[in-house]
């Protein structure tokens, strides 16, 4: 009996630390939020990917809306398996999954090469994942493009900050990479758009330097 109390008493206690999460109140179902408010109207005009910078003028068969925080590490975060026990041990999980400002356009061979990898810094025995791609992985590790690292490590920072999902990586990491790719002209219109979709900011594409108060 006691194991089957310690065992509730944790996933309580799992329930308790986001019970006061914030995030976004607005798009609920994950498929329609990347069809509809992703596709059709964030990126109606097209624009660049993430991981490679490509451009691309309407989506694509060879796209897609590729999450920063991937739903693995959200489903083990929440502790879950499948969506609906998910969504019992959180009632944000959908909203989670839908966010906006954790999805980025890429090509879906970066997707699934990156789809059970951990952010880090590869170094030089990292290899490229596509030929014309600045996107490397080596040993269970995947290190994007210079340009895209500042754009990874504030959606992170933003997905712990509004649902208390854990930092899963080295902080120290993520912040010199909030450091070495500031925020552009680019991310600060993206940020507004998606408050226009789904009525809120992702506070570290306003003021970057919030993610220095970060605490492992």
């Amino acid at each position: 009996m006691r194991p089957v109390l310690t065992a509730l008493s944790c996933l309580a206690a799992v329930a308790a630390g986001f019970a006061f999460a914030g995030g976004q109140d607005r798009l609920a179902d994950p498929k329609a939020a990347v069809e509809q408010a992703f596709w059709q109207q964030l990126y109606a005009d097209g624009g660049t990917t993430l991981y490679c910078g490509k451009a691309f003028s309407s989506p694509g068969g060879l796209l897609s809306a590729s999450p920063v925080y991937s739903t693995k590490q959200i489903k083990s975060a929440l502790r879950c398996v499948t969506d609906s026990q998910c969504q019992t041990a959180n009632p944000h999980y959908p909203y989670m999954l839908s966010d906006l400002h954790n999805l980025y356009p890429d090509q879906s061979r970066i997707e699934l090469a990156r789809r059970n990898a951990l952010f880090g810094n590869v170094g030089d025995g990292g290899q490229s994942t596509l030929a014309d791609c600045d996107f490397k992985s080596a040993y269970q590790l995947v290190e994007p493009r210079d340009a895209a690292k500042g754009n990874v490590a504030r959606a992170i920072f933003y997905m712990h900050t509004e649902y208390g999902l854990p930092i899963v990586g080295q902080l120290q990491m993520f912040q010199q990479w909030n450091r070495l790719d500031p925020v552009d002209g680019e991310e600060r219109a993206r940020n507004g758009r998606i408050e226009a979709l789904q009525g809120n900011r992702n506070r570290y594409i306003d003021d970057p330097s919030l993610a220095d108060s970060l605490q492992p």
